[in-house]
């Protein structure tokens, strides 16, 4: 706080201005005392990189209580006509560099006012050069860094990318090796700091130091921020970097600490370099806005001299025109104001939220549609939770191993580029890694009973999509009069067919699949509506065995949920049961292997017999009386009408044309 009295002078107590910054969206989370004065603790949004420096938060403080401003004057200087050597290979990474070449320095101790003054910020006094650069930062947000010119091979600076294997020895004694993904000040042979982020060992200012090279530049933001989290290295420069400095303020900072050293440290500027890549578009877009229109966003009656006051106090550009219209130009340290309804928050915190009228918001009564395809998501869920399923939530990420693992590579994924961990390496493109690995955890903590569904996305390179994952393993019972048995693919197929069927209305068709993550004979691909939708079946051994999952057998099942939600559920109408008796025939036919029973039940519909109300599958046999390469299959057929009582030669008839049509259209033996 005395430090911040160079600029302001609140004239309140401490206490009453911590709450007056927090109401103003500078939150102070707490204040204690260090070396005798009152420090404020600030939490500083990611979008005010303009209040990380004293000046920044004394302007704040100007505007808050009304205050004036008073702002260190620009010395002028006097720059020879020498320049520093300097080259910016980067340009994309380093738009602006200024080197100016103070010879003939006495490093020495601090003056007791700077020493105080970053001492309370918990920044250690170094020495006379060390400490101003320090101190310039904390006052105005510029980073500066101070070379050893004698240091410098060939008194030269290259700002330039690092190359693979290069290697630094930073300020805190720490080694560190560089790739190319890395923004480095260089001289002539060798890297002397991480642009940004900290300066090197070897170039360090120090008590024998008699000629600096002070730098202050402007580099690109995200280049630092990832140079700092991929060395995990973290200092007062990257921190401001990453969240961007001002263009303007990288000369004003630099003349700021220029005039502070020849005042503390003497010596001679003998040579400057102002080196811009490309000009930074510094003047900022004009924004038109009215007092009538801050009025109604804000719903208070705020005077137009008020608000003007307040904007030019956050050093906006002002002009008014019109009744009641103002012209504002942010200042370029305020990249996060581009709007009316900004400045109309910036009004707002300064005035204090606390200090506008309350009011309840019109709600006006509006006709939201249903959203039928949410509707239907939670038929599904509740229909799968009926049919004793219970639902997971699982990552949408995973690791290129599970992919591998899970013969899942065919399936496109998306790269996430930012992984945290190697398994999180890839938005997922398909349910079945996601659903495994709960299962596996389940089965570690001796859960071997598993009924699970999801219904969640996938990411495939076309976009994402709503999808449905359902796996089984284990024993299962469907209800409480039957026993426990090992499920198998027909449960699964039962649990896929009537969850369609209760959501939509329609049934699925099957058809042999050749699914490479499925165990052939024990795979099908699922029809809904004439599209393919999904797939189904028993998941190939060897999958398991990848996954260390020491089960036999485990089902699984993915579908596309859109192409399912989207149908039109037809209207179901009742019909009353026939109060007529009647007539079941069972089947019983050998087939090859190949002909699966829907086909069977195709064939039989398509006969289209009006008495045959009713067919319903059996069983499968697999025997000693069934030939290689065929299959036993039994179903029976019920006949019935629902006006009259049908005869026992017109069941007859029907019954031996259906036996014949099942010989001749798929080589059936009857047995």
């Amino acid at each position: 706080m005395n430090w911040i009295k160079d600029y302001v002078k609140a004239g309140i107590p401490a206490d009453k201005l911590a709450y007056k910054l927090t109401m103003a969206g500078l939150e102070v989370e707490k204040t204690h005392l260090s070396h005798g004065d009152t420090v404020f603790e600030m939490e500083i949004t990611p979008n005010r990189p303009d209040c990380l420096n004293m000046i920044g938060v004394a302007r704040e403080i100007s505007a808050i209580c009304n205050k004036p401003l008073s702002l260190p004057r620009r010395q002028k200087i006097n720059f020879p006509k020498k320049k520093c050597d300097i080259t910016i290979e980067d340009k994309k990474g380093c738009a602006r560099y200024i080197g100016t070449l103070i010879e003939n320095v006495k490093i020495k101790t601090s003056p007791q006012d700077i020493k105080s003054k970053i001492s309370a910020l918990g920044l250690r006094s170094i020495n006379n050069v060390v400490d101003i650069t320090n101190f310039t930062l904390m006052e105005n947000g510029q980073p500066l860094h101070a070379f050893d010119y004698d240091k410098l091979i060939g008194g030269k600076i290259i700002v330039r990318r690092a190359k693979k294997g290069e290697k630094i020895i930073t300020i805190d004694e720490e080694e560190r090796e560089l790739d190319p993904s890395i923004l480095v000040i260089a001289d002539a042979k060798r890297p002397v700091a991480i642009a940004g982020v900290m300066g090197g060992k070897e170039t360090e200012v120090t008590s024998k130091t008699k000629s600096i090279l002070l730098e202050s530049a402007y580099f690109d933001a995200i280049l630092i921020r990832r140079a700092s989290r991929k060395l995990g290295l973290s200092s007062d420069s990257s921190y401001r970097f990453e969240r961007g400095v001002d263009y303007d303020t990288v000369c004003w900072g630099c003349d700021r600490a220029i005039s502070l050293i020849l005042k503390e440290a003497g010596g001679k500027i003998t040579a400057r370099a102002d080196v811009k890549a490309f000009k930074a578009r510094t003047k900022r877009q004009a924004i038109t806005t009215n007092i009538s229109r801050i009025n109604k966003f804000l719903g208070a009656t705020l005077k137009p001299l008020g608000c003007k006051n307040i904007l030019k106090k956050l050093n906006c550009a002002v002009t008014s025109f019109g009744k009641d219209g103002l012209k504002v130009v942010p200042p370029t340290t305020r990249a996060d104001i581009t709007q009316d309804v900004d400045l109309a928050e910036e009004i707002a915190r300064i005035v204090g939220y606390d200090n506008l009228p309350m009011s309840l918001p019109l709600v006006k009564a509006t006709n939201v549609p249903v959203d039928k395809s949410m509707e239907k998501r939670k038929m599904m869920a509740d229909a799968l939770v009926s049919l004793g399923l219970n639902e997971t939530i699982t990552y949408t990420m995973a690791g290129k191993e599970a992919f591998e693992k899970t013969r899942s590579t065919d399936l496109s994924a998306m790269k996430v580029l930012n992984a945290l961990t190697i398994d999180q390496e890839y938005l997922r493109s398909t349910l079945m890694p996601s659903l495994l690995g709960v299962v596996r955890s389940n089965f570690n903590k001796g859960q071997k009973d598993i009924r699970l569904f999801e219904l969640g996305k996938i990411y495939p390179l076309s976009g994402e999509k709503e999808t449905l994952g359902i796996i089984l393993s284990g024993g299962i019972r469907f209800d409480w009069r039957t026993q426990t048995k090992e499920v198998d693919f027909y449960d699964l197929k039962g649990i896929v067919e009537q969850a369609c069927q209760i959501v939509t209305g329609k049934g699925c068709e099957w058809k042999e699949s050749q699914n490479i993550r499925m165990e052939e004979g024990q795979r099908a691909d699922i029809i809904f509506c004439g599209q393919t939708v999904g797939v189904m079946g028993k998941i190939d051994r060897e999958i398991l065995e990848n996954l260390d999952i020491k089960q036999k057998s485990i089902l699984f099942a993915e579908l596309d949920l859109e192409k399912i939600l989207h149908t039109e559920t037809p209207v179901v109408r009742y019909a009353a049961p026939s109060e007529y008796p009647a007539v079941t025939r069972d089947i019983s036919i050998a087939v090859d292997s190949k002909v699966n029973f829907g086909e069977v039940e195709s064939v039989v519909k398509g006969i289209g017999l009006e008495i045959l109300s009713e067919i319903h599958f059996i069983e499968e046999y697999l025997g000693e009386k069934i030939p290689e390469g065929k299959r036993g299959l039994v179903f029976s057929l019920v006949y019935q009408l629902p006006t009259r009582t049908l005869t026992e030669e017109e069941v007859n008839k029907v019954h031996e044309k259906i036996l014949k049509t099942l010989v001749e259209s798929l080589g059936a033996t009857l047995r």
